[in-house]
Parts: structure tokens; sequence; C-alpha cells
């Protein structure tokens, strides 16, 4: 009969690094979950078995504040983080860094997927109501003002559920053999 045996099994590690509203650069606080990113990293990279695909970088910013200026601070999210992560392979001696087509970049100027799973799994109070302002109206200006007009909730989703989407993550493809 036949048997589940796989020659080649995809794996991936995945970090976040948080950013603070309006900002691009990589915090202290955040250097932890890189560096613990980078480590995992290393240890693909010298493992005889195991043999790195390609790098993701996805940089998000969160829907509040204008399409424009949000775009440009995922762009540069995306680049402080890609930057970050090239020292960190220069030092840890994986030569991939020097190749352009080795990173997958990946950027969303406004997170809408990301809020609206957030609200999902969030219990805030008038969460079905945010979510029907979320579905009837697609322009993301419409929208934004729609959910600011709910001030009582606004507040909370400030503090709660916009932090989460101000972020780039990480994701290393690599294969076992």
């Amino acid at each position: 009969g036949e048997d589940a045996f796989q020659r080649i099994i995809k794996e991936k590690h995945d970090a976040k690094i948080m950013f603070l509203i309006q900002q691009a650069n990589i915090r202290s606080s955040e250097l932890k979950t890189a560096k613990e990113f980078n480590k995992e990293l290393a240890n693909v990279n010298e493992a005889a078995n195991k043999k790195i695909s390609n790098i993701e970088v996805s940089a998000y910013a969160s829907p509040d504040g204008a399409y424009d200026f949000n775009e440009k601070l995922a762009n540069q999210r995306e680049k402080s983080s890609s930057t970050f992560l090239k020292k960190q392979m220069k030092k840890g001696k994986v030569e991939q860094y020097k190749d352009e087509n080795f990173f997958k970049n990946f950027v969303v100027a406004e997170d809408w997927d990301g809020f609206k799973k957030a609200m999902e799994e969030s219990n805030i109070q008038d969460k079905e109501l945010i979510l029907r302002v979320l579905s009837m109206y697609q322009d993301p200006e419409q929208r934004e003002q729609e959910i600011k007009n709910i001030s009582s909730v606004y507040k909370t989703l400030a503090d709660e559920i916009l932090p989460q989407l101000r972020r780039s993550r990480l994701t290393l493809n690599y294969e076992i053999i």
C-alpha cells in the first residue's frame, strides 16, 4: 500500500516586530524577537538536512490616518525590517543576504483584513456594529470615518486593536529533506 512518506517537508518560522503609532524604527524591546528569528535562521542554515527557500518581509500600517501616509509608513517599516534582517544575516554569516531575489517583500498600507480579524476575535461591546460598518462600506476613508463616529468605542479600538496592526512579519520558509 501507499505510505505518507515525503522526501521534502516545507516548514516556516514566523516572527512579528511591533511598531509604535506613526513610527517605522525598530524599538529595543522588539530587538529580542528579531534576534530570536535570526537565531532560528542560523540554525536552519547550519543544519545539513535543511535548505532555506526564502524570507518574506510583510509590513503593515493600521487603517487609521490618511492612506498616503500609511502607505509611506508601511514602506518605511518594510525597509527598516529588511535592513535590520540583512545586517543580522551578515553577522551570522548567512550568505543569502546578498541575493535580492531571496527576499519577498509585501506592503499593506491599511490592514483592513487584519482589523476585521482582530475585531472578530475581540470582545469589544459594539463589535457587531463595527463589523457591519466594515461590510457596508468599501471606501477606506468612509469606513474610517464611520468607525470614528462611534466615539464610545473608538478609544478602545485605538488602545486594543490598532496597535496589533502596526507590525512587520518576518517569515522564514525552508525545506526539511
